[in-house]
C-alpha cells in the first residue's frame, strides 16, 4: 500500500513537471501540482508519525485513496470535463490537508505519550534505589545488632597456663 503511494506521488511530480511547465497560463493545471504537494506534505507527515512509533495504518489508507482520487482527477482532466477534475482536485486537497493534520496530532500524541512512559520510568526506577538503599541500610543495622547481642553473650573462655 505504501509502495502504491510512493508510486502514484513519483509519477505524479514527474508528469506534472514534464507537462504542466506553463501552469501560470492553466491554472487548473497548477490545482493539480499544488494537489499534488500537499499530498505530498500529508505522506511526509504520515511518515514522520511513523517514525515517531504511531499507527498510521487509517492514515495511509485515506492517503491512498486520496492520491487515488487525484490519479482519477488528472484523468478527467485529459477528457476535457474540467469541472469535475477542479473538484476532485479541491476533495484531494481537503481530504489531504485532513490527513496531515491528523498525522501531526498523532505523532505529537505518539511523543507525549513516551515522554510520560520515560518519565514514569525514571521516577520508578529513583523510586526503587531509594527503596534498595533503605532496606541496605535497614539490613545492616539488624545484623550488626544481632552481631553485637551474639557477641556479648559469649563466654570467654580461660586458658590456663599450668605447664
Amino acid at each position: 500500500m505504501l509502495l502504491g503511494v510512493l508510486l502514484i506521488i513519483a509519477f505524479g511530480t514527474s508528469f506534472f513537471t514534464m507537462h504542466f511547465a506553463d501552469a501560470q497560463t492553466y491554472p487548473t493545471k497548477s490545482k493539480f501540482g499544488y494537489a499534488n504537494d500537499v499530498v505530498e506534505q500529508a505522506f511526509n507527515a504520515v511518515l514522520d508519525a511513523e517514525k515517531a512509533g504511531a499507527n498510521v495504518t487509517d492514515l495511509l489508507a485515506q492517503l491512498n485513496d486520496a492520491a487515488g482520487i487525484l490519479a482519477q482527477a488528472e484523468n478527467i482532466y485529459r477528457t476535457g470535463d474540467y469541472n469535475t477534475a477542479v473538484a476532485q482536485a479541491d476533495s484531494v486537497l481537503n481530504a489531504s490537508n485532513s490527513i496531515g493534520n491528523q498525522a501531526q496530532a498523532l505523532q505529537l500524541a505518539t511523543q507525549a505519550q513516551k515522554d510520560e512512559t520515560v518519565n514514569l520510568s525514571i521516577i520508578i526506577s529513583a523510586a526503587s534505589v531509594i527503596v534498595v538503599i533503605i532496606a541496605s541500610f535497614l539490613a545492616w543495622r539488624f545484623f550488626k545488632r544481632s552481631y553485637y547481642k551474639r557477641a556479648l553473650q559469649m563466654k570467654p573462655e580461660v586458658v590456663s597456663d599450668e605447664s
